[in-house]
């Protein structure tokens, strides 16, 4: 059986290293943006509105509803409350070009 492997991660200090060498900045600087960025994004999920990053897709907060689950250990049912979760759905242009 072939291993499998993961994908390479780009993260937010990578993601800065590169957006300062594009746009002439700081590492820090470009750091700092990025931390805006997910702060405001965060905020604006928290309050119930959506957030559409052109080319990207948009992340929206959705209710869920109770339903009734299973402990993988014991078997026993279990009752999970109905509570609220990020989706994300990815932009045409994008899912074209995959």
């Amino acid at each position: 059986m072939a291993k499998t492997t993961k994908p390479d991660t780009l993260g937010i200090a990578e993601l800065a290293a590169n957006l300062a060498g594009a746009q002439d900045l700081s590492k820090a600087r470009a750091k700092a943006i990025l931390d805006g960025v997910r702060d405001h994004i965060v905020d604006t999920l928290l309050a119930g509105n959506r957030v559409n990053l052109f080319g990207v897709g948009t992340f929206e907060v959705r209710a869920t509803k109770e339903k009734m689950g299973r402990n993988p250990k014991t078997g026993e049912s279990i009752k999970i409350p109905a509570g609220r979760k990020v989706v994300f759905k990815t932009a045409k242009g994008l899912k074209d070009q995959m």
